[in-house]
């Protein structure tokens, strides 16, 4: 995962080669997201804890 400088959005390097956000290939939806410190993948956040979408991590904030 990566974190663009300029919008300070997360994404996947390994699927994108610049920020899909910057670039309009990606929509932004608002979506709060941040690396998930297990496995690099990304952690969302569902009005109560931050879930990882790529393995079982789960945090409150």
């Amino acid at each position: 995962m990566q974190m663009c400088p300029f919008c300070n959005k997360v994404y996947d390097e390994s699927e994108y080669s610049h920020c899909p956000y910057c670039s309009g290939e990606l929509d932004d939806d608002d979506e709060e997201v941040r690396p998930c410190p297990e496995c690099g993948g990304c952690l969302h956040w569902d009005g109560e804890i931050w879930e990882c979408s790529n393995c079982d991590y789960t945090e409150e904030d």
